[in-house]
């Protein structure tokens, strides 16, 4: 089994959230476009981690986890990520809320959503092409 492509997939996120608030820095300031920079990494980052820590991409006995016997340890791996990358979420907002001054709060929301969608349409596609 090939190694899934969340890295390519956050690397593709990340160039669209670059990409905008550079755009939003020239168009509506900076304030918005650190907003927009935040929301994509809020999404970005959190799904990175868990790619790779899902796919035990980030330990070095990854391989041990292939095949049918290892089901179970393939399951609480997920958890584990899912896990991880939901406190990294709550964390992560919660300090962007307590350290960043001022904070346009619906382009960072707006932002983190436009990134959650892209990773639907990415994974989306990637699956399409495959089959």
């Amino acid at each position: 089994m090939r190694n899934p492509p969340v890295v390519k997939i956050s690397l593709i996120q990340l160039a669209a959230v670059l990409l905008a608030a550079l755009a939003l820095e020239l168009t509506l300031g900076r304030v918005v476009a650190l907003s927009a920079l935040l929301g994509g990494a809020l999404c970005v980052l959190p799904n990175l981690y868990f790619g790779l820590r899902a796919f035990e991409l980030l330990s070095p006995g990854a391989r041990k986890l292939r095949g049918a016997r290892a089901s179970q340890r393939t399951v609480a791996s997920f958890y584990r990520a899912e896990t991880g990358k939901f406190v990294m979420t709550l964390a992560g907002f919660a300090a962007v809320f307590a350290a960043v001054k001022p904070l346009n709060a619906a382009v960072l929301f707006v932002s983190y959503s436009l990134c959650v969608i892209l990773q639907w349409i990415l994974v989306a596609r990637l699956h399409a092409t495959r089959h």
